[in-house]
């Protein structure tokens, strides 16, 4: 087909191989530019309130940062000063030396770093953010008690992850940017300005938040000129007419987006980049999520088609583009960080599929044309999502499947949407705003542009709380007297007493992470304002006030629980075992825990083999383990957020459940010491579901995914030989839609052997672009840490045999 938009000479498939190849072959490397400007700005800025010094310290960034057009690209827009390079965000968290020189040695998430630029770090930036950075600050927020019990390496939680970052995990209304552009959002805010009440008592607060909103925007009408400025110059010095011709295109979308609103789909693809680019930009939050793509893009393309402005091959060609820009967003964590979430992951999930705005099926020739650009490009970003209705046809599962087929490897997520959405409306969100929830991050429903849901504030180790629990609050680990004095377990008398010192251990601990998690949201409110996020959630320009301090019209905090399989699996045991059966004292019990089953393996095996486990479709041991979901979720769900909403309690552990594993003793399901805790965060425990995936997927059903309403994670991995035919793969269709209707929120598939798997940890270099689903993210196999990688290859894999 003749190309309307496009001069000929390069295929879509050309292009997309080469700007994919291009980035797959970038050795990842720290940018320390961001550092510098930054640091240059607060240095200027001192004195200033604090909003007004994060505002112009992106502006700064803005209009100083290093910006390139790669050869081919047709959407543009950079995060540092080279590609697939991590920028440091001092205002956050530093690193020592030890971590510094780590990075380009470690295995996971290895990054480059020059020894100048360590020693720039090291002697000329860190040292002004020594005193002053979030990490640092934290101390003068939280209780000396609850540092003193959390501090141990055997921890419940870690209070302090989130104070190195930013707020991400959100949905930006890009909606609001594509139908009016922040020329719109401009004038709304100097009008808020213009008519601010003297009398109002937060008439400063709202006087510097919106002046800071202005001075944002300042900076992004530079930012999108730069690009235009230098698309023309390089199209002046380009001999090659259709480059050139491209280059005059890419500079007209820059003179026109994200200031003034799209004229047109190209302007609208590459409006949709820079709202996402310029969060990343900003702060250190991670999964500032596109949300809903084909809603938000569809029309512009059905009209340019329809208009005969360019080729459906022409859209596919931008959007392929779009999809490869994905991957170039990288963040530099500490080793611990990535070594327990590594493989360079932001999440920044976009979704299809579902129901409209009206309630009816979403699904159109766009997003199709989104799940080519998947397949063609098939990284680990973006984290694609696939809302699935009653109304969607079979075919649009059938593609999707066929696409993970074709190139053996995890993503593409499913979601049902009759239980998310009716979950979301009992939680407060209106039906409309129901109907255009997506996904956030790995699994998170959330509102669309409304709602600032921290939705990944941190890990609880529901399997630690349940040790705990046996053994009178003290840690086995580290024999120190860690928890509650819920008594001795060799005194109790029935399941029912065993299950009552849990609850205590739990909430003792939940209590914990409220307060801590509190006191990191004034933290982050005081002095780490996020004023682009601000714009684009409802409420905070009519509220006058930044979304960290509450101004969203929906404030949640999403805590996820680990470990609810091997704490309703032991449960089981020991009712069996211990109260039933009487083949064994709780104190003999104990003791073989303490010996992590040294000596003592049938034992072991008896409470493996003998005890029916969860994810058989067993109602006994089924229900234990969604009482332990209930337990937690109604626990946490309780409490009350800084920022005025409530705890959202989520079950999933993305690739947390191998380091927490670490941190728990031997447990009575016969789950060794120091080995992970159950995959997901619903799935059954590894090759514990023993009669397949149908009896696996109606044992998981049970739980109550609606009261994990900020997202449950079940993991399931194919052979890909059982999954070739178009019979084969409706079957799986048949297998999601009869799971959703038994109650299911989530289901994703790794569809690979595990030869394979095995061959990419022993020949990294043959395996690059292998990517798995490590849970609620998906990765490039060789980027994830051994532990990790051991993790997905021992998962329960449906077709051996």
């Amino acid at each position: 087909m003749d190309k309307k938009l496009f001069r000929e000479g390069i295929s879509r498939k050309e292009r997309t191989l080469f700007l994919n190849t291009r980035m797959r072959n970038v050795k990842p490397g720290v940018c320390v530019e961001r550092a510098r400007l930054i640091t240059e700005s607060y240095q200027m800025t001192e004195g200033e309130p604090y909003i007004t010094r994060r505002a112009k310290g992106l502006k700064y960034l803005l209009e100083h940062m290093t910006i390139f057009i790669d050869d081919e690209e047709l959407i543009v827009g950079n995060h540092a000063s080279k590609p697939r390079y991590a920028p440091i965000f001092p205002e956050f968290g530093l690193f020592d030396r030890k971590e510094l020189d780590l990075m380009p040695v470690r295995k996971v998430d290895t990054l480059q770093i020059t020894e100048e630029d360590k020693n720039y770090l090291l002697n000329d930036i860190f040292p002004y953010w020594e005193t002053i950075n979030t990490g640092n600050r934290s101390r003068y927020f939280f209780d000396e008690k609850v540092l003193d019990v959390l501090n141990s390496p055997y921890r419940v939680f870690n209070p302090l992850s989130r104070t190195r970052s930013g707020h991400g995990h959100y949905l930006p209304d890009i909606r609001r940017v594509l139908e009016k552009g922040f020329c719109h959002i401009e004038a709304v805010t100097r009008d808020y300005l213009d008519h601010l009440d003297y009398c109002d008592v937060d008439y400063a607060e709202k006087m510097q938040f919106y002046q800071a909103v202005l001075i944002v925007i300042d900076g992004i009408k530079s930012f999108q000129l730069r690009y235009a400025e230098l698309a023309d110059r390089m199209a002046d010095q380009e001999t090659d007419e259709r480059r050139k011709q491209e280059l005059r295109l890419i500079a007209s979308n820059c003179r026109q987006v994200p200031y003034n609103p799209p004229r047109n789909y190209y302007e609208a693809v590459q409006c949709f980049w820079f709202v996402i680019l310029i969060d990343y930009c900003g702060q250190n939050g991670s999964s500032v999520s596109g949300g809903r793509i084909d809603q938000l893009l569809g029309h512009f393309y059905e009209t340019d088609v329809a208009n005969k402005v360019l080729t459906r091959e022409e859209a596919g060609e931008i959007l392929d583009a779009l999809w490869v820009k994905h991957s170039d967003i990288i963040k530099a964590g500490t080793f611990s960080s990535v070594k327990n979430n590594g493989g360079f992951s932001t999440a920044n999930n976009i979704v299809l599929g579902g129901l409209d705005r009206e309630g009816k099926d979403a699904v159109t020739d766009f997003s199709y044309l989104c799940l080519e650009a998947e397949e063609a490009v098939f990284n680990s970003e973006p984290n694609t999502s696939i809302r699935i209705s009653e109304k969607n046809p079979d075919r649009f599962l059938e593609r999707v499947i066929e696409i993970l087929v074709k190139n053996e490897g995890g993503k593409m997520p499913f979601f049902n949407d009759e239980l998310i959405m009716d979950g979301l409306m009992k939680d407060g969100l209106t039906r409309e705003e129901a109907l255009d929830y997506a996904i956030v991050g790995c699994v998170e429903p959330t509102g669309s542009g409304n709602t600032m849901g921290s939705t990944n504030a941190g890990f609880f180790n529901i399997a630690k709380c349940f040790e705990l629990a046996l053994f009178d609050g003290v840690c086995q680990m580290s024999g120190v007297q860690m928890g509650l004095r819920t008594g001795k377990a060799e005194d109790f008398k029935t399941i029912g007493d065993v299950i009552e010192a849990f609850r205590r251990q739990l909430e003792y601990f939940v209590s914990m992470l409220v307060n801590s998690l509190n006191c990191t949201e004034k933290l982050i409110g005081e002095y780490g304002p996020h004023i682009f996020c601000s714009m684009l959630l409802d409420g905070c320009l009519e509220n006058g006030r930044d979304c960290t301090r509450g101004g969203a019209k929906y404030n949640y905090i999403g805590v996820q629980g680990v470990g609810t399989a091997d704490v309703g699996d032991s449960l089981m045991a020991i009712k069996q075992m211990v109260f039933d059966e009487k083949a064994i004292t709780m104190q003999e019990l104990l003791e073989n825990l303490k010996k992590n089953f040294e000596g003592n393996e049938p034992l072991r095996q008896r409470l493996i083999n003998h005890v029916p486990k969860y994810g058989n479709d067993i109602d006994e041991v089924d229900h234990m383990v969604a009482m332990v979901g209930d337990m937690y979720c109604d626990t946490v769900k309780k409490n009350r957020t800084i920022r005025g909403g409530h705890f959202r309690p989520g079950l999933f552990c993305l690739s947390s459940n191998t380091p927490l594993g670490k941190q728990v003793c031997a447990l009575p399901s016969g789950r060794l010491a120091e080995t992970p805790l159950g995959d997901g965060g619903i799935s059954p425990k590894h090759s514990m579901d023993k009669c397949g995936p149908t009896a696996a997927a109606k044992s998981v059903a049970k739980l109550h995914h609606q009261n994990a309403i900020n997202g449950v994670n079940y993991n399931l991995k194919f052979m890909p030989t059982i999954l070739r035919t178009h019979d084969e793969r409706k079957k799986l269709v048949d297998f999601i839609r009869t799971y959703f209707s038994l109650g299911g929120m989530h289901v994703q598939f790794n569809i690979l052997t595990r030869e394979k798997l095995l061959d990419a940890q022993m020949n990294p270099e043959k395996h690059r672009n292998l990517v798995v689903r490590v849970a609620g993210y998906s990765a490039f196999f060789v980027e994830l840490d051994k532990d990790i990688q051991d993790e997905i290859i021992s998962r329960t894999m449906y077709g051996e045999g």
